[in-house]
């Protein structure tokens, strides 16, 4: 069995196949579910972004991975593999603690995936999908890319998608103060998105969320107006900038809708930006005259120019991979040496018990104590050692002079080992 690390992500595959892989994501984890009964899979996690789905996961055919994924979205496998990469072991360890570290991601650094990565852990252990190796691997990620950002600095300078969103807005109009910002959704790229804006001077909110009662909490937040699903069509004309981060499967604002609001304001520009993966709005809606319409992969040149800074507490970071993945693997190599070491001193302690049993014997029915002590140690030593010593004749006759070497590495008497080299 092999730690493995399967997926894509915005660098590989485009946001059309990203919105398909998001729909892994679901509320009662049925694709997670449907994953872990696959008789080659022991243990798995599903992390599913608007910017990657990854599934991290302990298993006997790596190569079946693929195929499955490839069924489970309803897409031929000829039009996934290109996008598709694959780790494994070392290099899928070192993969996870990148992302988690925010090495990985669009925006360099940003903290959010962390938290993304410690919510699908937690749902798959609350379903007893994670076993011993995936609840060693990700306590050790969490705690190592937590000293890693800390020691490096890479999030010292907060960047996000909410915050290059709220920089595009301001790139597209002379100011934020008098924007009427329409936020739909209210999960935490919305309140992220109007806590920036909030920052930069946007006072007039309205917030629409598909659940009512976290619609008004968003806005009592930011003394916003809310509003229900219901009500999209007509907030869309009085609107400067409207924003939509929500989880719906599918675009709930078309072109038709977007046709009718312009409409009642012909002489207005429209500003659409689609946070969500899958996307709220359909992409014909750019087709319009006075519609301005960006998606989440839209941001790149934004938040390329918010990278600078962070680019060299990232070469800091990237050097502090290797050395917390060496102190895994030791730690993790003395582990499997605990089965071995409980075994060894259990037979020891078994053959003490047995000597010092015929001692008490011998001394309850009056022989002389220091004898039986005499001889009490002298038995214990030739019981300790006779497997070993029988061991070492052996590989000394059978001419195995690394053994030799490795009993005197463990036994710590190196002087009959430099004896028999130089008597070889």
């Amino acid at each position: 069995m092999v730690f493995v690390a399967s997926g894509l992500n915005y660098k590989t595959a485009p946001l059309a196949l990203r919105e398909k892989m998001a729909l892994l994501s679901t509320p009662d984890n049925g694709p997670l579910d449907r994953l872990l009964h696959l008789p080659f899979v022991h243990e798995a996690v599903i992390l599913s972004t608007c910017n990657r789905t990854e599934i991290y996961c302990k298993t006997d055919n790596p190569a079946l991975l693929i195929p499955w994924l490839a069924e489970e979205i309803n897409l031929p496998i000829a039009s996934l593999m290109p996008h598709m990469y694959q780790h494994q072991g070392y290099e899928a360890l070192q993969h996870l603690l990148r992302v988690a570290s925010g090495l990985d991601s669009m925006m360099l650094g940003e903290p959010q995936i962390l938290g993304q990565l410690k919510q699908a852990f937690r749902q798959a252990d609350d379903k007893q999908h994670i076993k011993s190796q995936l609840h060693q691997i990700f306590p050790f990620v969490f705690n190592a890319s937590k000293r890693i950002r800390t020691e490096s600095g890479i999030g010292s300078n907060p960047i996000s998608i909410a915050s290059a969103a709220a920089r595009l807005i301001g790139q597209c109009f002379p100011s934020y103060e008098p924007l009427e910002i329409f936020i739909i959704g209210s999960g935490e790229t919305a309140a992220l998105v109007a806590k920036y804006l909030y920052q930069y001077g946007v006072r007039k909110f309205t917030i629409a969320s598909r659940t009512r009662e976290n619609a008004d909490k968003l806005a009592l937040k930011w003394h916003a107006e809310s509003l229900a699903i219901s009500d999209i069509p007509a907030q869309l004309p009085k609107a400067d900038v409207v924003i939509s981060a929500t989880a719906c499967p599918l675009p709930f604002i078309d072109k038709p809708m977007v046709e009718q609001a312009l409409k009642a304001t012909p002489e207005k520009t429209m500003f659409f930006l689609d946070l969500a993966v899958p996307r709220d709005i359909t992409p014909d809606v750019a087709d319009l005259n006075n519609v301005h319409l960006y998606n989440i992969d839209d941001l790149h040149i934004t938040i390329e120019n918010g990278l600078n800074e962070r680019r060299s507490a990232a070469l800091r970071a990237e050097a502090l991979i290797e050395p917390e993945l060496e102190h895994y693997l030791r730690s993790h190599r003395t582990r499997r040496a605990q089965n071995v070491i409980c075994d060894y001193r259990n037979k020891m302690k078994q053959l003490a018990e047995l000597e010092l049993q015929r001692a008490s014997q011998k001394i309850t029915t009056g022989q002389c104590e220091h004898a039986v002590l005499r001889e009490f140690s002298e038995r214990l030593t030739n019981k300790l050692t006779h497997e070993t010593t029988v061991g070492l004749r052996q590989a000394a006759a059978d001419d195995h002079p690394e053994l030799l070497a490795l009993a005197s590495y463990l036994l710590n008497t190196t002087t009959s080992t430099l004896e028999y080299e130089k008597n070889t």
